[in-house]
């Protein structure tokens, strides 16, 4: 008895020694995550896929880094990246699985260990991007392809350049080795397939005509290279043992068909035979045996025997285009890459598909949180991401819209997302089933072309919803749960028709930029104002006081508050000088932020049309700026102002001038100016959190490399953290979490991550 327990306590102490990621399953959300991050939600999108050599593991090449895929159970193994500063593009297996190279903008090669994750080393030489990596069957030699026109050939052990191979007229968008290792063969973007003697370093024959998709045969006697039009005849050109030059024009390689797979002898550059096809090849593989031939033609991805040439099965059909595709090492199994993002696995011998991967996310807009704080929602395509906020895990996918998503919104409750598209519908659905609830429109324009539903807005007590269409101007009003029309608006066509709810969400004011304002009654549907003025057609923008009996509507450089009731002007205030005003509202009253050229800013009282503070918010950049810029193109400069949600603070950028905060009850800075970092160039963006206690910027820079947001802390100007993503992913959107303690940044690479607010 004793035994058995000493046996039990040391197998737990053997288990809780393991490693983390050895222990327990670590999910994919926190695979190699940057310093400070907490959650990514998404893989970004697919550039290649490929099998181990020993077919255990496949590779997904993404912007973000290499996926590794268990490739029996398709389990994620781990996230390779960290090396490069900038995007992946390609990817390699080591012969013997145990190493992987991957190349990408940064100019290097970097090369890892497969099981571990750890990086081994990096290797210098190209002077632009490279976009295309192969390992040579010994594994001895490395060759990459690069941007600035070369291939360098490596030793693979060492990490030194051995030769470099030059003549590419554009850059090298695939390298391969034949299965011996004596020939390697380049594309590029001109239809040019060279073929190299890898010990001389020299070229044996160029061929022209075929476009940048090849694969050796097994046997590596042929090539098998695609041409997707007529072509005409081809061009072989060579060099002799004395280095004089060669050309001959080949008429028996003729195209005979616009689409078509062909067999090349390696040593004549002569076609052998070819496989039609009737629509746009995409891509194509041989099987490990030789036998089979796999082919991605249009919306049909199939199998055919590489001897006869004939149809052997069709394992897609009426989908979207798979445009990568890699057969495992004994031939048995199909990992396919689509263009929407799908990752697939098929059994060659009955067809059938034996599982498919969720796609990474990848094209969506904005980020959204649950106003509950639960989930966040993101659109990818026609299609609603929504994840669990906390851990970052995958909840569901509210499938059903026709065409991309342009805008969706929660209902005040979190129940319900109502969503817009671009296939002229807007819809309702349960935020946690994902089961459509309801189809509110189906509108098109005179012509009967589908019409895109824009940003859809819930009134602020979640009674109503409120969209418009893109091209032809239309504001809709529903009733949130019955999906009834309680107003519809038709607006001039190529002109900006804009819509805001009262706070207490009973009354709507649109504005046409042509036309007055009118306010509706959100419950009836009734027009209970039309405000009517002769300046009130210019107005661009509109702001309900927070008890809704006042309105101010206001354009750059004039203000006019209304009563909404009566329709009365109360009072205009008209600054002829000002190129930006923003309104806010301070203890109930309605006040104005003006900003002119000459680096001020001023804060208006709008009810008494008094001035109360002026602002020295601009630098000295800024104000030689204007000296050369035309008037007229005064509106187009980034300029932004920002107000905290209490208003007691509001924020200012322009150009490249710093980011600075006022106190708007003081008129004094808070802090010092918030300046760039090195490399950038100004901030593009600037966002208050929901508490008003912190600020995130966006900076931009031709030179900043990677996306990085900063956050600052309102009451002392204090920088609390500076979030940087993965090395290449570029903000697109920002969003803060209803309680102020989480922040999701949305990335040009298709990936979200969530982050952890510093506590103040």
């Amino acid at each position: 008895m004793k035994k058995l327990f000493l046996m039990l306590i040391l197998f737990f102490v053997a288990i809780f020694s393991l490693p983390p990621t050895f222990a327990q399953y670590e999910p994919s959300t926190q695979f190699r995550l940057p310093d400070g991050a907490k959650a990514r939600l998404g893989k970004s999108g697919i550039n290649n896929i490929m099998y181990s050599p020993d077919g255990t593991q496949f590779a997904v090449t993404t912007k973000i880094g290499v996926w590794i895929y268990d490739a029996q159970t398709g389990k994620e193994l781990d996230l390779i990246a960290g090396g490069h500063k900038d995007k992946v593009y390609d990817a390699a297996y080591s012969p013997d699985s145990k190493t992987i190279a991957t190349v990408g903008e940064d100019k290097t090669i970097q090369l890892w260990n497969v099981h571990t994750g750890q990086h081994l080393k990096t290797l210098n030489g190209h002077k632009d991007e490279v976009y295309s990596v192969a390992f040579s069957p010994n594994g001895q030699i490395l060759a990459t392809g690069s941007s600035d026109n070369t291939i360098r050939l490596w030793n693979a052990n060492k990490g030194k350049c051995i030769k470099i191979l030059k003549g590419q007229t554009q850059a090298p968008s695939t390298v391969q080795f034949s299965p011996d290792g004596e020939i390697l063969t380049s594309t590029c973007g001109n239809d040019t397939i060279r073929f190299w003697d890898v010990n001389r370093g020299q070229l044996i024959i160029k061929v022209q005509g075929y476009q940048d998709i090849i694969s050796y045969s097994p046997d590596g006697k042929t090539l098998l290279v695609v041409a997707n039009d007529d072509g005409g005849s081809l061009l072989l050109t060579s060099k002799d043992s004395a280095g004089k030059t060669h050309k001959e024009i080949v008429p028996n390689v003729t195209l005979d068909t616009i689409y078509a797979v062909h067999m090349l002898n390696i040593v004549t550059g002569q076609r052998i035979k070819s496989i039609s096809s009737l629509n746009y090849v995409y891509c194509f593989a041989y099987s490990p045996d030789g036998k089979t031939i796999a082919i991605s033609e249009g919306e049909r991805f199939g199998l055919w025997d590489a001897g006869t040439r004939k149809h052997i099965k069709t394992l897609i059909e009426d989908t979207s285009e798979v445009r990568l595709i890699a057969y495992s090492p004994d031939g048995k199994t199909i990992a396919t890459g689509s263009w929407d993002g799908t990752l697939r696995w098929w059994n060659v011998q009955t067809g059938k598909n034996i599982k498919t991967f969720p796609r990474p996310f990848d094209n969506y807009g904005a980020i959204s949180y649950s106003p509950d704080g639960k989930t966040i929602a993101f659109p990818e395509g026609s299609e609603l991401i929504l994840c669990n906020a906390e851990t970052g895990k995958y909840l569901t996918t509210i499938q059903g819209h026709k065409d991309f998503i342009s805008g969706f919104a929660y209902s005040p409750d979190s129940k319900t997302i109502a969503t817009g598209s671009n296939d002229g519908t807007a819809r309702l659905w349960d935020s946690h089933t994902g089961k459509n609830k309801k189809i509110l429109i189906q509108h098109t324009n005179h012509i009967n072309k589908v019409v895109r539903i824009d940003m859809p807005v819930y009134s602020p007590d979640g009674k109503s919803l409120a969209a418009r269409s893109k091209e032809d101007n239309w504001v809709w009003l529903w009733d949130a749960h019955t999906g009834e029309i309680i107003i519809e608006i038709q607006g001039e066509r190529n002109t900006y028709k804009h819509f805001v709810y009262s706070p207490d969400g009973q009354m709507l004011a649109t504005k046409n930029r042509k036309q007055p304002v009118q306010i509706w009654d959100t419950n009836t549907g009734k027009n209970i104002n039309t405000l009517i003025g002769p300046l009130i057609a210019h107005a661009w923008d509109i702001a309900f006081s927070p008890n809704g009996k006042t309105i101010a509507t206001y354009t750059r450089n004039m203000v006019q508050l209304w009563d909404t009731i009566t329709g009365e002007n109360i009072n205009t205030l008209f600054t002829p000088d000002a190129f930006d005003t923003t309104v806010l509202h301070l203890h109930g009253k309605p006040f104005a932020i003006t900003t002119y050229e000459h680096k001020t800013s001023s804060l208006w009282d709008v009810t008494s049309g008094q001035l109360i503070k002026n602002f020295k918010i601009l630098g000295d950049d800024f104000s030689k700026f204007f000296g050369w810029l035309p008037r007229k193109r005064i509106s187009f400069i980034n300029y932004e102002i920002q107000c905290s949600p209490l208003g007691d603070t509001f924020v200012t950028i322009a150009d490249h001038t710093p980011v600075r905060l006022w106190n708007i009850t003081t008129g004094k800075l808070i802090g010092k100016p918030i300046k760039h970092l090195k490399g950038e160039n100004g901030y593009i963006s600037v966002m208050y959190s929901p508490d008003g206690k912190t600020i995130a910027t966006i900076p931009v820079g031709d030179d900043f490399q990677g996306g990085t947001v900063r956050l600052w802390d309102v009451g002392t100007g204090e920088h609390l953290k500076t979030l940087k993503g993965h090395s290449n992913c570029d903000f697109n959107s920002i969003a803060y979490s209803p309680d102020s303690q989480t922040i999701a940044t949305g990335h040009q690479d298709g990936t979200v991550l969530l982050w952890d607010i510093p506590s103040r």
